[in-house]
C-alpha cells in the first residue's frame, strides 16, 4: 500500500486504511478494492517514477507471526469489503461494524461488480471469488493451509 499517489481528502474520504489491520499487509488490496467499488478508478501512469528505500531490518513487531497476521489482515479486508463468509476459518478479525457502515454511506458496489466491470478478463470458468481469494493469498505470503479454505460470495 506505500507505493502509489492519492489526494489526501480523497484517501481520508475513503476511509484511510482501516485501523484495525495490524502491522502491514492487505492494506495495498482494501485501497485498491475501496477505490474502484466506491466510485473512484486508478490509473497507471508509464511515465511516473516511484522510489522506495527498503530498510537493513524489519521495524515491525508483529503480534503473533508474520504469516499469522497477514492471514488476519487479508480475512478482514476480504470479509467487510466483498462479502465472504467463512474466511480463513478461526481468524479472529475483530469489530467491522465502521468499516460495513462506511460502506453503506460511500454506496460502494460489490465484489461481484469488481469481477464483472474491472475485472472482467478473469477466467470465467473457475469459482471467481474463489480463485481471485486464493490467488490473493499466495501472492501476500500466506501459508499454504489458508489457501485451502473455501470462500463463498455471497
Amino acid at each position: 500500500g506505500g507505493l502509489f499517489s492519492i489526494d489526501k481528502s480523497y484517501f481520508y474520504e475513503l476511509g484511510a486504511y482501516d485501523p484495525g489491520l495490524d502491522v502491514w499487509g492487505g492494506e495495498n488490496m482494501e485501497i485498491s478494492f475501496n477505490i474502484w467499488m466506491c466510485g473512484g478508478e486508478i490509473e497507471i501512469i508509464p511515465c511516473s517514477r516511484v522510489g522506495h528505500i527498503f530498510r537493513g531490518d524489519n521495524p515491525y513487531n508483529f503480534p503473533k507471526n508474520r504469516v499469522k497476521t497477514v492471514e488476519r489482515n487479508l480475512a478482514r479486508v476480504l470479509f467487510y469489503g466483498h462479502g465472504y463468509h467463512h474466511l480463513l476459518d478461526k481468524t479472529e478479525i475483530g469489530n467491522l461494524t465502521e468499516q460495513i457502515e462506511l460502506r453503506k454511506k460511500l454506496k460502494c458496489k460489490s465484489f461481484k461488480w469488481y469481477l464483472e466491470n474491472v475485472y472482467p478478463d478473469l477466467d470465467r470458468s473457475v469459482n471467481l471469488g474463489e480463485e481471485v481469494i486464493m490467488t490473493l493469498l499466495r501472492q501476500s505470503g500466506a501459508s499454504e493451509s489458508a489457501t485451502k479454505y473455501v470462500l463463498l460470495l455471497v
